[in-house]
């Protein structure tokens, strides 16, 4: 499931407050920025996934104490149905908390809080249909927690963990979401999926006896898993998938920084994507032959939102399309027809935006 573990850490690189200079990469394609703006009570917001339809994504709905010195933040689930749309919150009236991570074929998915008893409960696989966005909880039956990360309109990817087991990657097919296929391979304590294609899918394990991530690619079962990580890299997480592609990140041994990475089928076909002029890369999605993502820039550190066409020497900085009023942007996902979503920090309302790179050439 998509532990507050990971989110927090995607937050984190969202609350630099850091501003770009110097260092720009030249673009190849044009793009025009669009602000989706922030939630509906105008705090942060987050674009995490797109369909032809509809962006996904949750904003900040409140900030609560958590004791002395301490305040954390709540998220409800969020959706945009394009430009000049209003934000809609879909989050479930009786759950507490929610995030809405992916789009396809008229479905959003996501992960919520259960209530329990007036107290946070546990995370539930949701997700929402139609145009009045109408939810279903597909937490598996037996499953204490559960969490979904993509769909796209057919499968739906993500995890579940029961009351005495660790997470395992799941993947539900839309028409049997009572009974999603657990994943999870031989030797491997845990694992996660966070893409889906058709028959495929990406995401994670943790191989026994150990703590690091491996980058895993599956077509439908367990027996099926290919671990995509080389030797060369400590850990890694594939977050996406491309046409033969996956895309994700890792860490390179004897090193800290993450780095974007493109992989086709085999940990051997491994590519390391990190661009010049950046401290660290993530690809967080893919569609085509084209990969999302983000990095921080070096010396300023700020964020600025980056796609690929499957060489680190092609990558395009999609921040130098933003205003100037916007300092920090992430890229998340990626609709079919190459419209990116993603955040962007305005320096002018001091809040994090949803945000959309629309090509200006399909």
């Amino acid at each position: 499931m998509k532990s507050k573990i990971f989110l927090a850490a995607l937050i984190a690189f969202s609350l630099m407050d850091t501003s770009p200079s110097g260092a720009a990469l030249t673009a190849s394609a044009t793009y025009t920025f669009v602000d989706l703006g922030p939630g509906p009570n105008g705090r942060d917001a987050y674009g995490y996934g797109a369909s032809s339809a509809a962006q996904a994504g949750a904003y900040v709905l409140k900030t609560i104490s958590c004791g002395r010195g301490c305040n954390e933040k709540i998220y409800d689930a969020v959706a945009w149905a394009g430009p000049g749309t209003p934000p809609v919150d879909i989050t479930p009236s009786a759950y507490p908390e929610a995030w809405a991570y992916g789009a396809g074929g008229g479905l959003i998915v996501g992960t919520a809080i259960t209530n329990n008893q007036g107290y946070y409960g546990y995370p539930h696989a949701m997700v929402w249909s139609g145009p009045n966005h109408t939810f279903t909880d597909i937490n598996p039956a037996g499953d204490q927690g559960s969490g979904a990360n993509a769909t796209d309109g057919k499968y739906i990817a993500g995890s579940g963990a029961g009351n005495a087991q660790p997470q395992h990657a799941l993947v539900w097919k839309i028409g049997q979401l009572q009974s999603p296929v657990d994943l999870n391979p031989a030797g491997f304590n845990s694992s996660e999926t966070l893409a889906v294609r058709g028959g495929v899918q990406a995401g994670y394990a943790v191989p026994n006896g150990t703590s690091s991530a491996h980058a895993i690619v599956w077509h439908g079962t367990a027996a099926s898993a290919v671990d995509l990580t080389p030797s060369a890299v400590s850990s890694a997480y594939a977050t996406g998938l491309g046409t033969s592609i996956q895309v994700g990140y890792g860490v390179l041994v004897n090193s800290t920084a993450n780095h974007a990475f493109l992989w086709r089928g085999s940990s051997a076909s491994w590519v390391d994507l990190h661009p010049l002029g950046f401290a660290d890369s993530y690809v967080r999605a893919s569609h085509g032959i084209k990969q999302v993502g983000f990095g921080h820039q070096t010396g300023t550190n700020a964020l600025h939102a980056l796609l690929w066409k499957g060489t680190a020497a092609s990558v395009v900085d999609l921040h130098l399309f933003a205003p100037a009023s916007y300092s920090n942007s992430e890229a998340f996902g990626m609709d079919p027809a190459g419209d990116i979503v993603g955040a962007a920090y305005s320096t002018t309302a001091h809040t994090w935006h949803a945000v959309l790179w629309i090509p200006t050439l399909r």
